[in-house]
């Protein structure tokens, strides 16, 4: 039987292919398109609009001691700004329309000048993992390497992720993470930010992301549990271990209109100093690993 010359030549440009994928030659933008796929497309996550969701957070910290806590998140699946974050254990409710943030501490407005960047990188900061792969299509983010790798006996493509320098609200959040994708399936199965040290005894630990019950909003899966492990500097696991639950509700625009309004005062309300970098606060960040 006599093979013509151009079903030949389309499978030899299926092995060069095969063969170029596994010695790691794939594009980061590549496996991010095919995990933003598998994950429901980044067209229908942008279509999502405003997401809710209510976070229960149950942490045990490396000398065992343990806590609970609840936070409510509102941000725009495109772009988070508008952004909406709600403490009930503190009494915080804050939020930022897109023109600078506010908050509200029992009823009380927030002076610190630092506020009016802070609420959107601290939402921001939640948001990012949870909503892995997609996320990494957020402005400020750039996928910059893949190369092969293995998780037990997964093969996987692990993605380097540089960070904007402001992205979190807080530098102890590294700005540079690997992030594994399955080859087989290209659902991400895990997340690290290494751990920091500011200098003069200022250190954090790393934080190791993983996920699990999944559940489908309007076309696009997102996690319903979301486990993080501190991470010392070699990149160990640590007993500092967080365990979130997550429900997540759709919200309609007409619905959103009045969660996002600085209702301060404007004479009230804090300025950053012009010209001045903003002076980030002394007390410490949400509890995180």
């Amino acid at each position: 039987m006599r093979i013509g010359r151009s079903w030949l030549s389309v499978v030899a440009a299926a092995l060069v292919a095969t063969s170029a994928w596994s010695q790691g030659t794939v594009s980061p933008q590549e496996v991010v398109t095919r995990a933003c796929e598998a994950a429901g497309g980044v067209s229908n996550f942008r279509k999502l609009g405003f997401l809710r969701a209510e976070i229960t957070s149950h942490e045990v910290t490396q000398d065992g001691q343990t806590s609970s806590t609840n936070k409510v998140l509102v941000f725009n699946t495109e772009a988070i700004a508008p952004v909406r974050l709600e403490l009930p254990g503190l009494g915080v409710v804050a939020g930022d329309d897109g023109s600078g943030g506010w908050a509200l501490v029992k009823g009380r407005p927030d002076p610190r000048p630092s506020t009016t960047v802070m609420v959107k990188r601290m939402v921001t900061a939640d948001a990012f993992p949870l909503l892995l792969p997609c996320s990494l299509t957020w402005p400020g983010v750039a996928v910059t390497e893949v190369a092969p790798a293995q998780l037990g006996d997964r093969p996987t493509w692990r993605l380097t992720v540089t960070l904007a320098r402001n992205f979190f609200h807080t530098p102890q959040i590294a700005t540079v993470w690997t992030v594994d994708v399955d080859r087989e399936t290209y659902q991400v199965l895990r997340a690290e930010s290494p751990y920091t040290d500011l200098g003069k005894g200022v250190v954090a630990d790393g934080m190791r992301f993983s996920w699990g019950g999944f559940v489908t909003v309007a076309g696009v899966r997102v996690p319903t549990q979301q486990t993080v492990v501190g991470l010392d500097p070699l990149g160990q696991e640590k007993t500092h271990t967080r365990r979130d639950t997550v429900k997540w509700e759709r919200l309609a625009t007409e619905k959103t209109a009045d969660l996002f309004e600085n209702p301060i005062p404007p004479e009230q309300r804090p300025r950053l100093p012009v010209g001045k970098p903003v002076n980030m606060p002394n007390n410490p960040p949400p509890p995180r690993p």
